[in-house]
């Protein structure tokens, strides 16, 4: 979390909340305020709560509500809780290193990432081994809250759980970071599930680097990563991709049909059919995006299900079984794969047809208006607005022919590599 201002009034805001309004933190030259950011000695109490559990307490709340899981040494220990005048806590160094000494803090330093070679992670576990004396915290430090990663763990097992039946569950490295506040944020979140055995790390540089993240959904550890993993995070990814696009097309084909029925009753008919003609396009192109990201994740499904018995080996032969009696093997997914260099090449004639559509072919000027009486009877639930004025609509925010092509070339550059 840096120090811009957007970032500093959202954590204010925070250490406002938790500090609660009035009283000591609004009187910067209050006696109680003074009193409680003196120096930690361990011995005296300075009001009913010992200043280690108080200032404890108060930086974990403000980093849970700021959905944080660590945070620079710097901005905990000098800008968090500084007052005008340049006031801050004097014992919270020393509150840090009790935390710190107790297990509640990390430091991102001292954990193995994942995401590096074996051979330094084995050099890294053999180091930590060794009895070495631990370096006070720095500035440069980023503080890891052990309990905070945990609560995001639950709440992501239980989100998970929601969704999947299985005591494991695999998602794509991007849709692990949202989970998070930020890169930081999950990456140390990665480091440390890993390291104490939540998480295990994925990754698959055969081709185009793909990571992912293996989760349990049990109490139990992560098994090891499989070769099944590789495949499943893999077809995952490509599910991801074409619900992508998906939604894309039928963001366009919503609008398609919105400006059409717009323009039509603006008079201009001849822009009114070519957005006929492009809804329609648009339509053929989810067609055939569909079946494709059904028959993956009816593949997902199946390779799921292997994982009700208990034994590896048993849950594979299950699901071979399944994927057979589905007629569905690996290499029906991989030539259902390679449909998508059909879509591209579809995508090209779409491309082709919007910039090229013969206003000398349209239909008679009945038939034209009763297509565009259809399409408003289809609109008016689904778009109560679109009866205002059509002048208003003249300047309202619509994607151009850009963005239609800009959609043409994003479908035409997507590579699914088949497993």
């Amino acid at each position: 979390m840096g120090g811009g201002g957007d970032e500093r009034g959202e954590w204010e805001a925070a250490v406002r909340v938790e500090v609660g309004v009035g009283g000591w933190w609004d009187d910067p030259d209050g006696d109680e305020l003074r009193a409680r950011f003196k120096a930690f000695t361990g011995q005296r109490r300075d009001w009913p709560q010992p200043k280690l559990l108080f200032w404890k307490g108060l930086l974990l709340r403000v980093a849970r509500r700021l959905r944080l899981c660590s945070a620079p040494a710097r901005l905990v220990l000098g800008v968090w809780f500084a007052r005008p005048g340049g006031l801050t806590p004097l014992c919270l160094p020393q509150v840090l290193e009790e935390m710190r000494a107790d297990g509640e803090i990390l430091l991102k330093s001292e954990l193995i990432d994942p995401t590096t070679g074996s051979l330094y992670q084995l050099v890294r576990r053999m180091s930590q081994m060794a009895v070495i004396s631990k370096q006070p915290i720095a500035q440069d430090d980023i503080l890891v809250f052990k309990s905070l990663i945990e609560e995001r763990a639950a709440e992501i097992v239980d989100q998970l759980r929601n969704s999947h039946w299985t005591s494991t569950c695999i998602v794509t490295i991007s849709k692990f970071n949202a989970f998070f506040h930020g890169q930081e944020d999950s990456h140390v979140a990665l480091c440390y599930l890993t390291q104490c055995g939540k998480a295990r790390y994925i990754v698959d540089r055969r081709q185009d680097s793909v990571e992912g993240v293996k989760f349990s959904l049990m109490a139990a550890q992560v098994p090891a990563v499989s070769k099944l993993d590789h495949n499943t995070l893999h077809l995952i990814l490509t599910e991801e991709k074409l619900q992508q696009q998906l939604d894309v097309l039928d963001r366009q084909w919503q609008i398609s049909r919105r400006r059409a029925l717009v323009s039509f009753k603006s008079g201009d008919k001849q822009s009114a059919y070519r957005y006929v003609r492009q809804s329609k396009l648009f339509s053929e192109s989810r067609k055939r995006f569909t079946p494709l990201l059904e028959r993956v994740e009816e593949v997902i499904s199946l390779i799921a299900s292997a994982e009700t018995t208990k034994k590896v080996n048993e849950a594979i032969k299950v699901s071979i079984q399944a994927m057979n009696e589905h007629h569905v093997s690996v290499e029906e997914v991989n030539e259902h794969l390679k449909e998508v260099d059909d879509l591209v090449a579809t995508q090209r004639e779409i491309d082709a047809a919007l910039g090229s559509v013969i206003l000398q072919s349209m239909d008679s000027e009945e038939n034209i208006e009763e297509e565009f009486m259809k399409l408003e009877a289809e609109l008016q639930d689904e778009f109560p607005h679109v009866q205002e004025d059509p002048v208003s609509h003249a300047n309202e925010e619509f994607p151009n022919d850009e963005d239609v092509d800009s959609l043409s070339n994003n479908l035409s550059n997507i590579k699914l590599e088949a497993i």
